[in-house]
C-alpha cells in the first residue's frame, strides 16, 4: 500500500489547507468534494489513517488547482521542482490520482533517475542519423489515423509502477508496426515483457528505465502480444517460456534494423520523425501544471524545467486556430488525466520547450522488410 507513516503530517494540513490563492476552503466543502471524488473514482481506504492522508492530499491538489486557475503558481520552498509564475493558458482539474501525496505520486510515477538519463546520454550506441525526407506535412495525428492502442495506465489501485518508459516504447513499436504492415487494427504489444525481461539492458522494472534501452532489448529479443504476456503493474520474473516462443513473437530478432537518433532541441527533425510514426520522449511531468492538466495547450511558462524523469509519446502535431503550434502527446496515467489520456504541449522551435519536452536526444526504431512476415501481420 502506498500510504506510509511519513505522510501523516498531511492529516494536519487537511484542517488548514488552501490559503495560497487568496481563497479559503471551508472544511465541509473539502469533505463534500472528497466524497464526490471517492464516488467518481470508486476509491476505498482500508483504515481511517489512510482516509485522512488521502483527504489531505486531495485538499492539497484542490489548492494547487485553484492557484493555477488564478494564474498564481509559485515555486514552493524546498521544492525539488521549479515552477514558473502565471501565464496558465490551459485547463486544470482533478484526476484519479488527486488523493496521492505529492512525494508518493512523484516516487510512484517517476520512470527514470538522473543517473539513468546521464548514463543513457553517454552510452546509447548503434544509433543512426535520420534519413532526409521531404518536408513533413503541416499536421499529423496518429490517434485519428487509428494507429494507437487503447490508452494505458501504468499503475493500478494496489500497484504503483514506474513503467512509463516501457509503455512509451511499446506504443512506438506497436504503432509503427501497424503503420508499416498496413494491418487493419493495432496489435497491442506486451509492456510487461519489457518490465520483467529487459533488466540486463539497464532498465529497472517498476523503478524506471528508458525507451532507448527498451528498443535495444526488443531488437535482440523480440516482443509478444499483450494478451500473451499481460500487464500487472509490478515486476516479476521474466516468463521466458512466453518471451522466447518464436510462435508468439510479433517482432523477432532482426526485424528492428535501425535505432534512429533525433537530436535534442530540434523541432523540424522531431516533426520529420513524428511524420513517420509516434516517438517516445522524456519530459518533466511533476510540476502541478502538468500533473493537473485537463485540456488546452501547455505553453512555455507553465511547466517545470527540472530533469526529465517521465516518458510520454508524441503522437502528432498541429497548429491551433489562434496560431499556436503544438505537439500532441499520449501519457500513461489512464483516461482520467488530461483529454482522455492525451495532451497538447506548445512547439517552441529549437529549444527544450515546455516541460523540457525536447531537452534530450531521442530515438525511434525502424523495421526491415521482414516485419511483413510477422505472425501478427496476417490480418490486413
Amino acid at each position: 500500500m502506498w500510504f506510509t507513516a511519513g505522510t501523516l503530517h498531511l492529516i494536519v494540513m487537511a484542517q488548514t489547507i488552501a490559503r495560497g490563492s487568496g481563497r479559503e476552503y471551508q472544511l465541509e466543502n473539502i469533505d463534500q468534494a472528497f466524497q464526490n471524488f471517492m464516488r467518481e473514482y470508486n476509491k476505498k481506504y482500508e483504515t481511517d489513517e489512510q482516509y485522512q492522508v488521502a483527504k489531505a492530499a486531495f485538499a492539497e491538489s484542490m489548492r494547487e488547482i485553484e492557484e493555477l486557475r488564478a494564474n498564481g503558481w509559485r515555486r514552493k520552498l524546498m521544492s525539488p521542482h521549479v515552477y514558473y509564475p502565471g501565464d496558465i493558458t490551459h485547463e486544470v482539474g482533478l484526476n484519479e490520482y488527486a488523493d496521492l501525496p505529492s512525494e508518493v505520486f512523484d516516487k510512484a510515477f517517476q520512470c527514470a533517475t538522473d543517473p539513468q538519463f546521464k548514463e543513457n546520454l553517454r552510452s546509447v550506441t548503434a544509433t543512426y542519423p535520420q534519413d532526409k525526407i521531404a518536408a513533413p506535412p503541416p499536421s499529423v495525428d496518429w490517434e485519428a489515423a487509428g494507429a494507437l492502442a487503447p490508452v494505458r495506465d501504468q499503475s493500478t489501485r494496489l500497484n504503483k509502477c514506474g513503467a512509463c518508459y516501457a509503455i512509451g516504447a511499446t506504443v512506438v513499436l506497436e504503432s509503427r508496426f501497424k503503420i508499416q504492415t498496413g494491418i487493419a487494427q493495432v496489435v497491442p504489444f506486451s509492456v510487461q515483457q519489457i518490465v520483467d525481461c529487459s533488466r540486463a539492458y539497464k532498465n529497472e522494472g517498476c523503478d524506471g528505465g528508458t525507451a532507448k534501452w527498451s528498443y535495444l532489448y526488443t531488437k535482440d529479443s523480440g516482443i509478444v502480444r499483450a494478451r500473451s504476456y499481460p500487464y500487472k503493474a509490478k515486476v516479476g520474473a521474466c516468463k521466458n517460456s512466453v518471451a522466447r516462443d518464436p510462435n508468439l513473437k510479433c517482432l523477432k530478432y532482426g526485424v528492428i534494423d535501425r535505432i534512429v537518433n533525433v537530436p535534442a532541441a530540434n523541432e523540424a527533425l522531431m516533426m520529420q520523425a513524428v511524420a513517420t510514426g509516434p516517438v517516445a520522449v522524456s519530459l518533466c511531468a511533476f510540476a502541478p501544471p502538468f500533473k493537473h492538466y485537463k485540456g488546452g495547450i501547455i505553453t512555455a511558462k507553465t511547466c517545470g524545467v527540472s530533469t526529465p524523469t517521465h516518458t510520454v509519446t508524441i503522437v502528432g502535431y498541429n497548429t491551433s486556430s489562434d496560431g499556436i503550434r503544438y505537439w500532441k502527446i499520449l501519457n500513461s496515467w489512464g483516461k482520467s488525466w488530461g483529454m482522455k489520456g492525451f495532451a497538447y504541449i506548445e512547439r517552441t522551435g529549437n529549444e527544450p520547450g515546455p516541460c523540457n519536452i525536447l531537452s534530450l536526444d531521442e530515438v525511434y526504431p525502424t523495421f526491415s522488410s521482414m516485419v511483413k512476415s510477422s505472425p501478427c501481420a496476417g490480418t490486413r
